[in-house]
């Protein structure tokens, strides 16, 4: 085999290792975005419900002294 084709090889062989480690960082990296994208609906959600009664985020963050847990 010629010098350029062992250069080939090698490349191949790197670029298939490179895909191997990036795929759970990647993966890592999905996780990541949707747990971002559900906070920004539950936040959403939140904020839709506290302007349509102010009293549950202030009921939310001070229970009443008799609510049972």
């Amino acid at each position: 085999m010629g010098d350029q084709e062992e250069t080939q090889e090698q490349m191949k062989a790197d670029m298939l290792a490179l895909k191997e480690q990036m795929a759970p960082m990647m993966e890592a990296m999905l996780g990541m975005r949707q747990l971002m994208e559900k906070n920004v609906a539950t936040a959403a959600a939140v904020s839709s419900a506290a302007e349509a009664d102010p009293t549950l985020l202030a009921t939310a963050h001070h229970p009443p002294p008799n609510a049972v847990r």
